[in-house]
């Protein structure tokens, strides 16, 4: 029964982390691409003052 219990808690404690991982993925992804539209719209106003 305590082997199970360590497996069990085992398996748990991973989908934990592989979600995690996932998720902080994820936000890094939307950061990114945050970023390169922020940068886009600076890049065309600065052509426009020019």
């Amino acid at each position: 029964m305590f082997g199970i219990g360590i497996i069990k808690g085992t398996i748990i404690g991973m989908g934990i982390g592989v979600m995690a991982g996932l998720a902080l993925k994820e936000v890094c992804k939307m950061k990114k691409k945050k970023d390169q539209v922020c940068k886009t719209e600076n890049d065309i106003v600065d052509t426009e003052n020019s």
